[in-house]
């Protein structure tokens, strides 16, 4: 596994960012096969392009919590597909005010950057993206509005919201005209005739968002069409890294 803590400058927001990407890489066994075997072929030099995974983190998180709270970096290894990550504070994965353009960012100069540094696939059958909590919104909004772009979208413990919901938020909060409300966008995407990507949703009986996860998953069941449709509900668990492991092992099955 080859892990890549990169820093460049960003033509979305105006200024540097620090992503992560993962990539496969020779493993140790692939070094004992050589010491067995001298003729057996082993090079740096990537035979392909990798699917790729764009892992997406929760409110008060940052670009590292999925590497430190999880094994994202070996099960990345043994699925043989690239995983990046990235930080954009408590910005809902929308764009916002003073440039913070975080919706074009991801949607738009992310797989740019990383698609031509990187030996990762640019093939939508290849792309994937999936987050927990507030990620799991965004990957949620992220994969139904753009279905074309994306293979499966994995939402762990989703933040999801009716209009209601977004007109009550707090003051502080990212205003409800940047933030589209789950529910529509599912809608949306329904009645558009694209073809629409994998969804997996997850969550704990346990979580505090338990109730509206519960909620959307009802919704989505009534209304998808024409992909695979996967709810997991964990008993005992709450809002947490526990279930998150697990899941996203489940997500890349």
């Amino acid at each position: 596994m080859g892990k890549f803590v990169c820093n460049f400058i960003s033509y979305a927001l105006k200024r540097t960012v620090d992503i992560t990407v993962v990539v496969p890489t020779p493993t140790l066994t692939d070094g004992f096969t050589l010491e067995t075997d001298p003729t057996a072929p082993i090079s740096h030099k990537p035979q392909h392009k990798y699917p790729v995974l764009y892992l997406l983190h929760g409110h008060g998180n940052d670009y590292m919590v999925w590497h430190r709270y999880t094994s994202i970096d070996r099960y990345a290894e043994e699925k043989r597909i690239a995983v990046v990550t990235f930080t954009v504070g408590n910005i809902p994965y929308v764009n916002g005010d003073l440039g913070m353009n975080y919706y074009d960012f991801l949607e738009k100069e992310l797989p740019d950057f990383v698609e031509n540094y990187f030996p990762i696939s640019n093939k939508p059958e290849e792309r994937y993206i999936a987050g927990l909590s507030m990620g799991g919104y965004g990957s949620l909004i992220h994969g139904l509005q753009n279905p074309e772009r994306y293979s499966a979208i994995g939402a762990f413990s989703p933040a999801v919201f009716t209009k209601e919901d977004l007109a009550k938020r707090p003051r502080g909060g990212m205003p409800a005209s940047v933030m589209p409300d789950t529910y529509t966008v599912a809608e949306e995407a329904v009645n558009s005739g694209k073809k629409l990507p994998d969804l997996f949703l997850c969550v704990g009986d346990k979580d505090f968002l338990y109730e509206k996860v519960e909620n959307y998953q009802a919704y989505l069941k009534s209304i998808w069409k024409g992909s695979r449709l996967r709810y997991d509900m964990l008993p005992g668990y709450e809002h947490e890294f526990a279930i998150w492991d697990i899941e996203v092992q489940e997500f890349l099955d």
